[in-house]
């Protein structure tokens, strides 16, 4: 009789299934109710190990990562949920800074603040290059002038009351009256103007004043800047304010990033770091932003055993297990080659 008949194909079938089952079996209890996480350990143990052969070229191209960066930083827009979230969050970032009692200097230390300003000061390029488009830049222009016409408009009342008598006769009283205000229209004209040409001016001088000079200036504010608490600075906006300014930063770059410029620049940088990190191994580019083997076993085990648990306690572990190794179990080659090996197992 030929041992090789009572070999039939659901015989096969079965037999992988009973091994698939197993498999899931065993490992989900690994990842569930291993000592210790001795199974997640060991996991990120090999992943570490091997990342010390691998170079970044060799796994990732230029081309690749450049696609990477087009799509999510070029192309990519928030949804509504999103946006309505940065609202939420930014009026609870307004909420918090408007009950709380920290101080500026809290946040930035004398040192640093030091630090910053020296380094601004030590700029004189950009500064002589900011005085000197002060007189030709139409937006400060116009800004110098906003702000004049508000200095007069709140330091003058009466001649707010003045330019708001109207005498419907027409008598002399009227007549003297339209050229009175007349004159304080351009009068005050010529005054703003002026006005504005001095804030310019000085402005600029300001800006020039020897390095020694802007650093007591600048000291002296931080001096008083620094005691001053976030909620006596924060409640002098409203929570949509924070809003609005979040959103608009959003619009500005979506506007920003497609420009031709700034997409240049960005994929330059790319390629910066692909040319300077292709010859690091994986393992050298964890270090180099301060992790090693620790760090990734410490974040393994802060949020997978929990995570396992809750897709277990949902019926979804098994699946995922399954749909990971079922393909190898209930394939026929898989089939042909059990029947095989019994067979010649029954033979001998």
């Amino acid at each position: 009789m030929n041992n090789t008949s009572v070999l039939q194909p659901s015989f096969a079938q079965e037999f992988a299934q009973a091994l698939l089952l197993e498999q899931v079996r065993f490992t989900q209890q690994q990842l569930l109710n291993s000592e210790n996480n001795t199974y997640i350990k060991q996991f990120v143990h090999q992943v570490y190990q091997h990342a010390d052969s691998i170079l970044l070229k060799d796994i990732i191209q230029l081309q690749q990562l450049q696609q990477v960066v087009q799509k999510y930083a070029f192309e990519l827009n928030l949804g509504a949920d999103i946006l309505e979230f940065i609202g939420v969050v930014a009026q609870k970032i307004h909420h918090y800074a408007v009950h709380s009692q920290t101080q500026f200097k809290d946040l930035l230390s004398d040192e640093s603040f030091e630090l910053w300003l020296y380094k601004i000061l030590e700029l004189e390029q950009v500064r002589h290059y900011i005085q000197e488009n002060l007189q030709e830049n139409p937006q400060i222009q116009h800004l110098s002038l906003q702000l004049a016409n508000q200095i007069l408009e709140n330091n003058t009342p009466w001649l707010d009351h003045l330019r708001k008598i109207n005498l419907k006769q027409h008598g002399l009283s009227a007549r003297v009256l339209g050229f009175i205000q007349d004159q304080q229209q351009y009068i005050e004209l010529k005054l703003e103007q002026q006005l504005a040409q001095v804030f310019i001016k000085q402005i600029g001088q300001i800006i020039l004043l020897p390095n020694a000079e802007l650093a007591d200036i600048s000291l002296h504010l931080w001096s008083d800047i620094k005691q001053r608490t976030l909620k006596e600075t924060f409640s002098q906006f409203q929570s949509i304010d924070f809003e609005e300014f979040f959103i608009l930063v959003y619009e500005t770059w979506k506007e920003l990033r497609q420009t031709e410029y700034m997409q240049q620049l960005i994929l330059s940088v790319v390629e910066g770091f692909y040319e300077y990190f292709g010859e690091y191994t994986l393992q050298e580019l964890l270090h180099s932003v301060g992790l090693n083997e620790d760090d990734l076993v410490s974040e393994a085990l802060r949020f997978m055993p929990y995570s396992l648990a809750v897709l277990n306690e949902q019926g979804l572990l098994d699946d995922i297990i399954k749909s990971l190794i079922a393909p190898f179990y209930m394939n026929k080659q898989t089939h042909q080659f059990i029947e095989n090996y019994l067979a010649e197992k029954a033979i001998k």
